[in-house]
């Protein structure tokens, strides 16, 4: 059974070959194929710099233009052989004895989205061991957020029921159990999943017709899945014995933490594209846009979903029918409360 690792990459020239050849020392198997997709990385002078590496079972698909982490993942998935699909970043290292175990989970829970524990690695020293490396097990998939999760001095505690940021992810912290269990959201470095499942959903949404639609470069990628997994699936699952050191990036290669300008038309289409492809609770739907959070570039972001809508009302209706469950199974699971007041 062929295993396929799908990195997302961007101009992380210094890290991806370290990487690529860690995922091949450590899997050691001729059942593994590892395609990196170069989404658009650029020289100085913004020209387009193609990703050259020489290994087998490796494939290199070099995109002369930008379209984000989700669009890498979802055109990966298309390409790749494997039974089994990876997903993650290119500044991932994977503990030893992790190839086996993510093959087992993945055997074990075929429409489950699997997660490994988050190991924060210092680029200086490299050491999962190190004390001072922080680990994380997922994250609350938060759909509001209230007044006691901000700050006191939070100007956002004035705001209407102090509800903001939909559709965040929080990290969890701590560790529930040895065995696999089940988490609200992935968050952190690695994924896994079958390549059949992945596709049956339609990944991120990515490409509608031709037309380029769904996740849009960063921001709400993982509960926008996990989501997605949960709805139509048998939902998101942590695995304890499989960790994953991740190099935070120095580079911010998609200019997330900037104020203003495209990083925030970004990521409030992604909160608004799930919002209409994915509640369909209509009251709950005008409650949610009622606490969303009215940040820069709002307006350009729901003219942008104004701009797509035809594209968006088709991802609605067919989710309609993939999607067989509903929200309350996060009160079920997870204790969740939709019962949001409007004032």
């Amino acid at each position: 059974m062929m295993t396929s690792i799908c990195i997302a990459f961007k101009n992380d020239f210094d890290e991806i070959d370290s990487v690529v050849r860690h995922l091949l020392d450590t899997a050691q198997s001729d059942d593994l194929e590892i395609l990196v997709y170069n989404d658009g990385s650029v020289y100085g002078s913004n020209k387009p710099r193609p990703l050259k590496l020489n290994y087998n079972n490796v494939r290199i698909i070099n995109n002369s233009k930008s379209f984000g982490v989700g669009y890498s993942f979802d055109r990966c998935v298309e390409q790749a052989s494997g039974d089994i699909v990876i997903l993650m970043g290119s500044d991932v290292y994977p503990r030893e004895g992790w190839y086996e175990k993510v093959r087992n989970a993945v055997s074990r829970n075929p429409n489950t989205l699997g997660c490994a524990v988050c190991v924060g690695l210092n680029p200086e020293r490299m050491d999962m061991d190190d004390p001072k490396c922080f680990k994380r097990y997922g994250a609350d998939l938060l759909f509001t957020v209230s007044n006691d999760d901000l700050p006191r001095d939070s100007a956002l505690r004035l705001r209407r029921g102090g509800y903001t940021d939909l559709f965040k992810a929080k990290w969890l912290m701590g560790k529930q159990s040895d065995e696999p269990y089940a988490i609200p959201c992935v968050l952190g470095a690695m994924y896994f999943t079958t390549r059949a499942f992945w596709q049956k959903i339609h990944g991120f949404d990515t490409e509608i017709n031709n037309k380029y639609c769904g996740h849009r470069m960063w921001g709400s990628l993982e509960p926008y899945i996990s989501l997605k997994y949960w709805l139509s699936g048998e939902g998101c699952r942590l695995f304890s014995n499989i960790e994953a050191g991740h190099v935070f990036s120095r580079i911010d290669i998609y200019n997330q933490f900037s104020k203003g300008g495209r990083s925030a038309e970004w990521m409030f289409w992604n909160r608004l594209f799930m919002l209409e492809t994915m509640i369909f609770d209509e009251t709950l739907k005008r409650k949610l846009y009622n606490f969303m959070h009215p940040e820069l570039n709002w307006n350009v972001a729901k003219k942008m979903i104004k701009d797509h809508w035809m594209e968006v009302q088709k991802v609605t209706e067919r989710n309609r029918q993939l999607f067989i469950r509903d929200h309350t199974i996060f009160t079920e699971k997870f204790g969740y409360s939709f019962d949001i007041k409007n004032s």
